[in-house]
């Protein structure tokens, strides 16, 4: 007997037969895996490929296995993959800030501002745990510090030109911040691109970028700094965060450093080598057109 094999799907189809999976039965499949089972009623939150071929023949469709289904699933461009968790901003003025942080940016982008987003990463000595290439049946072995220590990183990107500001401090405080605020200065206000443009640093809610200290040590650099904080609960908004992703991924995750100051090392020449290759920086934080 011939048989034809449907290469979008991959199934095998007597000649001549009607295929299980129609393209009504695909749009409904698509729509299920779209949304939660809760919101189609089920008591259960994670949708199984035994569920959703259950779901189908309830709604009329023909009996498939939990196999076809999957195969179908696949073809459609749907992948196990783990979610993260959301949170919506519960600021108040969350839209305003928003309308501003983009007039900001156009506003960069024509070389009226200098526009940089800031944020701290924690080093720690423990390294972090990311998924990588290994044999199959083998796992490998990330070995851990007998004791842990941590260092803490301030950073600053330009959303135009890429070019980043790095410190690192011993503590995660007011006096750090005010110390990278003092070199971020000077280094800026050295750079080729600086004419005296008013200087913007985005920031988070984080106590000390709006501390009684902080505020005391800004007074110096009034009319030339200002201090944009970004709605609270919203490190989507802050472009460096991927640039700290990107940064573990390449450097803190998966290897264990012989001391702290090797994985500080480390994550300072990774930092400078970016600052050699702007382009790359601003593909990795999605910095706008």
């Amino acid at each position: 007997m011939k048989v034809n094999v449907c290469p979008a799907w991959r199934i095998a189809l007597v000649l001549g037969a009607l295929p299980k999976v129609t393209c009504q039965c695909e749009a409904e499949l698509k729509r299920l895996g779209s949304q939660s089972p809760r919101e189609a009623g089920y008591s259960f939150s994670t949708w199984t490929c035994a569920d959703l071929a259950r779901e189908l023949a309830k709604k009329g469709f023909e009996t498939v296995s939990a196999e076809t289904i999957r195969l179908h699933l696949h073809a459609l461009g749907y992948r196990v993959r783990r979610p993260v968790l959301t949170i919506a901003s519960p600021d108040p003025a969350y839209k305003k800030k928003v309308k501003q942080l983009e007039t900001y940016q156009k506003q960069a982008k024509n070389g009226e501002i200098l526009l940089y987003f800031q944020d701290e990463i924690d080093l720690t000595l423990l390294p972090g745990i990311l998924r990588c290439w290994t044999l199959k049946g083998v796992q490998r072995k990330v070995p851990t510090p007998g004791v842990n220590e941590k260092r803490y990183g301030f950073g600053a990107v330009n959303s135009v030109s890429g070019q980043t500001v790095h410190r690192i401090e011993e503590r995660k405080n007011s006096a750090g911040f005010c110390a990278f605020i003092e070199q971020f200065m000077q280094s800026v206000t050295q750079a080729p691109e600086y004419h005296g443009q008013k200087i913007i640093l985005v920031v988070d809610n984080f106590i000390i970028h709006r501390s009684r200290k902080t505020q005391a040590f800004l007074e110096q650099y009034k009319g030339q700094l200002e201090l944009f904080l970004l709605p609270t609960y919203s490190p989507w908004l802050n472009l460096i965060e991927r640039l700290w992703k990107h940064l573990r991924r390449k450097v803190t995750h998966n290897h264990l450093f012989a001391s702290i100051s090797d994985l500080v090392k480390a994550v300072c020449s990774f930092l400078e080598t970016l600052n050699a290759t702007p382009q790359i920086t601003l593909s990795v934080i999605g910095a706008p057109e």
